[in-house]
């Protein structure tokens, strides 16, 4: 992906809340001003199913009681593609 560099001005109050989201949300400064013009314009976010979730989940449970049994990636990306 192209990236550019731009510089903005931005009144106090804004600044302050793109300064606490970033503290919180431990994302630099650049990732919260792309979320909020990516919300403001409409461009979908990605935000994963109930079931992505559980499945995630479920997976991070089963690598913390037995990370020897950890399946790659690739093994699990497809298997998540093929139930959608």
């Amino acid at each position: 992906m192209a990236v550019r560099k731009v510089a903005i001005t931005l009144p106090e109050e804004l600044f302050e809340i793109v300064e606490r989201a970033k503290a919180v949300e431990h994302r630099t400064r650049s990732e919260v001003i792309q979320e909020a013009l990516r919300t403001h314009f409409g461009e979908a976010i990605y935000v994963p199913t109930g079931e992505e979730q559980r499945m995630l989940v479920a997976a991070l449970d089963e690598a913390m009681q037995d990370p020897g049994r950890s399946r790659d990636w690739g093994q699990v990306r497809a298997q998540l593609h093929a139930e959608l």
